[in-house]
């Protein structure tokens, strides 16, 4: 199939749906059509393109397992829930990356000098270490919820995995908390 061929998104469902040599067409279709997301998608995600190239397969799979069982509601074209599901499974592949080879400790921001004076510099470093004084204080979970939020980016639901917390309403709560400890120990 090529990009002149394009298949209207009701037959790409119904096709992918019911299996045999119109599912194989589809998905040859779809294969093509959009694999230019792999490289925005990298360069968005910072994974290299040949990475991000087997994640995409993946989605696509995922994406095609999901019209054949009926999980794909239609709410959206099939396009951008395959974008979704490929970006997301990036974006999990880049964290899982980063958290299982960096130690907190190494990622913490410096903070920039005002002068660039040595007093300045010496205050900034100093700054930094009573932040990790204060994390380490705090101990967990507080420290892995208030770093996977304000550091690392993660969702409320995303914590609430990370950490064994039923649902993202106990992580806000709890982040509150541990916000408040923080600020009391920073006084």
């Amino acid at each position: 199939m090529s990009k002149s061929n394009n298949w209207p998104e009701v037959k790409l469902i119904e096709a992918l749906s019911k299996g045999g040599t119109l599912r194989e067409q589809a998905t040859y279709f779809l294969i093509n059509e959009y694999v230019h997301y792999v490289p925005v998608v990298a360069k968005k995600t910072g994974l290299a393109q040949d990475l991000a190239l087997d994640v995409y397969t993946d989605a696509l799979v995922d994406m095609m397992g999901q019209v054949a069982n009926g999980t794909f509601k239609g709410e959206s074209k099939l396009s951008t829930y395959l974008y979704q599901i490929f970006f997301f499974k990036c974006i999990d592949l880049s964290r899982k990356n980063t958290t299982n080879t960096i130690d907190y400790r190494a990622e913490l921001p410096e903070v920039p000098a005002m002068e660039p004076s040595f007093a300045r510099k010496m205050e900034a470093t100093e700054a930094v270490g009573q932040l990790h004084k204060y994390m380490d204080v705090l101990g967990e979970p507080c420290k892995q919820i208030l770093l996977d939020w304000g550091f690392w980016g993660y969702n409320m639901s995303e914590i609430a995995v990370r950490v064994g917390l039923e649902d993202s309403l106990q992580v806000k709560d709890r982040k509150y908390r541990c916000l408040k400890k923080l600020r009391k120990l920073m006084e």
